[in-house]
């Protein structure tokens, strides 16, 4: 296989903003956010699956910025073209580790073989060890039995769906977050219009927000109306 000459891009986080504090909670996933906000209980890991877009990239960013220096995240689609043993060399001592789209090793044997005993490092060591993929460990048909079996031994969540209430329960925290003044005129109608893909949300948010300083305009439906916004991507 060939790899990328240079530095390999260890990133702590992809997000500026992806922490607890601006994470949507949801009734859904209280049992998720308890189990992972347990910062004093090491070992305590997550399988965590579900559709592109739901915050599971948010969720382990969240949970490294809990423990600072003490955390590890992995964007493993960016990583697997690099030899494993020098991405995860060390990394078994901190108290979080975080895997990010686990299912990108699809293929790669020998990041499969080199997870296999990572996990195992790790469950001597206390470590906790969170994974996130697109499918529940079962369905990962293109990993080795023995690792798809150490990934079924972790707790296992699947992120559900947003409905159109926490889509705009999204817009109202994003908004805030922003220094947008958000009415419920405009929450709604936007909520009703958007895609319940909370990654397409915060896009939205982000577009509004420079749109409205660029043209130092109040947020209004007119306003969103005749942005351009809500064009296909995002309706």
């Amino acid at each position: 296989m060939t790899t990328p000459s240079g530095q390999i891009p260890l990133l702590m986080r992809q997000e500026d903003l992806a922490t607890w504090d601006n994470w949507l909670h949801r009734k859904e996933t209280l049992t998720l956010e308890s189990l992972l906000t347990e910062s004093n209980t090491p070992g305590n890991g997550a399988y965590i699956w579900g559709t592109s877009g739901m915050g599971k990239s948010h969720i382990l960013q969240a949970c490294c910025d809990l423990q600072g220096e003490e955390a590890r995240y992995f964007p493993l689609r960016d990583f697997v073209v690099y030899p494993p043993e020098q991405v995860l060399a060390g990394a078994e001592s901190s108290r979080v580790i975080a895997l990010d789209d686990v299912d990108a090793m699809d293929g790669h044997f020998d990041w499969q073989e080199a997870l296999f005993g990572f996990f195992n490092l790790c469950h001597e060591l206390g470590s906790r060890l969170l994974v996130t993929a697109s499918k529940g460990p079962q369905g990962l048909a293109g990993v080795l039995p023995d690792l798809r079996s150490r990934l079924s031994s972790l707790p296992v969540f699947q992120i559900p769906r947003f409905d159109e209430g926490q889509v705009a329960q999204l817009l109202t925290l994003r908004g805030n977050l922003a220094g947008l003044q958000l009415s419920e005129e405009v929450v709604r109608y936007c909520a009703v219009r958007l895609r319940r893909n909370p990654r397409l949300v915060v896009s939205f948010i982000d577009e509004l927000d420079k749109l409205s300083l660029a043209q130092r305009r109040a947020v209004t439906v007119p306003f969103i109306r005749g942005s351009g916004l809500l064009h296909p991507s995002f309706d």
